[in-house]
């Protein structure tokens, strides 16, 4: 896809950073810049010149997987009103789980993006077509893949059958299960540097036994530190110089000038000279 920066909207990209060229930055975001080029098939919104997209989302510990997400539904069209839901907490704990921040933090992050224009909190679970006439909003954007819910193979069908759903594309490899995931898998490091930030155990959920446990490992380790330290200057002070007089004493030494001639008679410069004593 071509991608002509001159015609998107005004903060409807990321920030270019110092020293990238136009190229690279093309390269980098060309791919989640992909505007409807197909717009005469969509007979509703005809004579419009600008579009109301609707996207929705939990948007737990927001990251850039969530801004590519609303950059993507920002550039549908040239001119895009984009409208974000954003799930409410009891909704989401029942059919997702818990989440790590609470509903107002999770609206704050999305009312912060750059490409939102204006946000719906709590928000359905799902939109139905009333929901969209009731909202004035033209299409829905979301990833293709089907959505189950209970029964339903797909809550996103009738949508896409009226022809009022829009796909995006995933950033692989990034979503808020991972980041948990990476986080759980550091348990221990975590915890330690909370524990010296000064949190208590009861705001960490940890017992006495594991508490004084860090602590103890924690001393240990830098008792174990500061002995290496030791033994690494011992070695140093002590053991280099011998190692270096015993590799001098050991090489053979230097190879003298070769001063022979030709016929194999070392020559000598005679340097005598006479000296006159006074009677």
């Amino acid at each position: 896809m071509q991608l002509s920066i001159s015609t998107l909207q005004a903060n409807s990209l990321p920030a270019r950073l110092i020293g990238e060229t136009i190229d690279e930055y093309k390269e980098k975001y060309g791919l989640f810049v992909n505007p409807v080029s197909d717009r005469a098939k969509y007979k509703h919104i005809d004579g419009k010149d600008q579009i109301r997209v609707y996207v929705s989302g939990v948007f737990d510990m927001f990251h850039f997987g969530h801004a590519r997400y609303l950059m993507q539904a920002k550039n549908m069209f040239p001119n895009t009103y984009l409208i974000c839901g954003v799930s409410g907490g009891q909704t989401t704990h029942e059919l997702k789980g818990q989440t790590v921040y609470t509903q107002e933090e999770r609206l704050e992050c999305v009312r912060h993006c750059r490409y939102v224009d204006e946000v719906l909190c709590p928000s359905p679970w799902f939109q139905t077509l009333e929901f969209l006439q009731e909202m004035k909003v033209d299409f829905t954007v979301q990833n293709p893949e089907p959505y189950p819910c209970g029964d339903v193979a797909d809550i996103y069908q009738p949508l896409k059958d009226a022809g009022l759903f829009l796909p995006t594309l995933r950033t692989e490899g990034v979503s808020t299960s991972d980041f948990i995931t990476r986080i759980i898998s550091a348990y221990d490091l975590y915890l330690e540097r909370n524990l010296l930030r000064g949190v208590s155990r009861h705001d960490l959920g940890i017992n006495f036994l594991t508490e004084k446990r860090m602590q103890v490992a924690r001393q240990v380790d830098i008792v174990t530190k500061k002995i290496n330290g030791l033994i690494a200057g011992f070695i140093q002070f002590f053991y280099a110089p011998i190692s270096d007089r015993i590799v001098e004493y050991l090489s053979p030494p230097p190879a003298l000038p070769d001063n022979t001639e030709q016929t194999g008679t070392p020559a000598f410069e005679d340097n005598r000279q006479t000296v006159t004593v006074p009677k």
